[in-house]
């Protein structure tokens, strides 16, 4: 699964060199870096110079320079993280160490991190990221009587790179044939490079389609990996492929098919067994003292706003050393709305437990 982008580990130095690629990464940043850390990254300061006759110009400078956190906060509606502190390094000598400075990562910025304290912790996230699969995303193909859609696999969800409308109105039918012919040849080219190609809609149109990759394109008919059946070929029928598990083959792939999976099978539970359910941070943290907790479900938006809640650090901590398994449902998904209203917390139990014992303990 794509995430983190690591561009460099260096372990002599106590350094690794990564890009924040969502806002998800920016969170596990903020767990990571501690106090007395060294911060590295090009940033813009104001530097005020003194002329002769007693004026000052004032210019805003690109450096790279270095800084000792001496505190780090979430900015949960800008999505970025801030890390304040002292500049122990510049780029030029401008005079600038020594005085205070805060960067403010946002996704995309290139960040040099140097652990004073806990660089195992550091290395080995960046590693994990680092030794990911690279290999190339698949293909979901959606066609129907009206069009179709092609969209690519990323790690956030899927992504449309294609769409083109055939007009079922008052067209002749061999206009008709003409358009679909021509968004067919365009579609193909779009999916050419695909490792495997996943192909959806009622099933004439399936089938029309795929004869016509294998007329068109042959060697393209072999990466075909799976067939089946959706209603709408536009976001709706993104979110029915992702409810009824029918690109459940990809969920390694794809974080956005995982998380909708999670909080599916969640909900079944629910409903089915609740005395194996946990929800609410009360409840979560009195389960974890129970070690009865088997997975737990965070919603990435309850982590903007809660994560530094000495609470939450608790409940982070002890999932942490008790090797619960976590995840974090990615914010702007059907999955994350749906924790939410739970309350943004959720856990699946090792064991049935009276809910009143988890409240009363809590």
């Amino acid at each position: 699964m794509v995430g983190l982008r690591v561009v460099k580990i260096s372990p002599l130095k106590r350094v690794v060199t990564v890009v924040p690629e969502s806002t998800l990464d920016l969170l596990n940043l903020y767990r990571v870096v501690e106090t007395g850390d060294m911060v590295y990254a090009v940033t813009s300061r104001e530097v005020k110079k003194q002329r002769g006759d007693g004026s000052v110009d004032s210019e805003r400078v690109r450096l790279e320079i270095g800084v000792e956190i001496l505190r780090k906060e979430l900015e949960p509606f800008t999505r970025r993280l801030n890390l304040h502190g002292v500049i122990r390094y510049e780029g030029r000598e401008l005079g600038l160490v020594g005085k205070h400075h805060s960067i403010h990562l946002e996704v995309g910025d290139e960040i040099t991190l140097e652990s004073r304290k806990n660089y195992p912790q550091l290395e080995s996230m960046a590693s994990y990221y680092r030794d990911v699969s690279t290999q190339k995303p698949a293909t979901v193909v959606m066609v129907d009587d009206e069009g179709l859609s092609v969209y690519v696999a990323m790690q956030t969800g899927l992504k449309l790179v294609y769409r083109k409308d055939v007009s079922a109105g008052k067209e002749e039918p061999e206009d008709r044939s003409k358009a679909v012919a021509k968004a067919y040849g365009e579609a193909v080219e779009k999916i050419a490079d695909a490792d495997s190609l996943y192909i959806f809609g009622p099933s004439v149109m399936v089938d029309e389609f795929i004869k016509y990759v294998k007329r068109e394109r042959k060697e393209l008919a072999a990466r075909i990996k799976k067939t089946g059946y959706v209603s709408s070929t536009d976001s709706a029928g993104v979110s029915e492929l992702l409810r009824n598990k029918s690109l459940h083959e990809l969920r390694e792939a794809v974080k956005t098919i995982a998380d909708m999976e999670e909080v599916e099978e969640f909900m079944a539970l629910l409903v089915k067994e609740p005395s194996r359910t946990a929800l609410g941070l009360k409840e979560t943290i009195a389960a974890l003292s129970m070690k009865a907790v088997e997975k737990m479900l965070i919603a990435e938006d309850f982590l903007w706003n809660s994560i530094a809640d000495k609470n939450v650090e608790q409940l982070l901590d002890m999932a942490e050393s008790s090797k619960t398994l976590v995840r974090v449902i990615s914010s702007g998904s059907e999955a994350c709305e749906k924790l939410m209203s739970l309350g943004g917390l959720a856990c699946v139990l090792r064991f049935a437990v009276e809910p009143s014992l988890l409240r009363e303990a809590g």
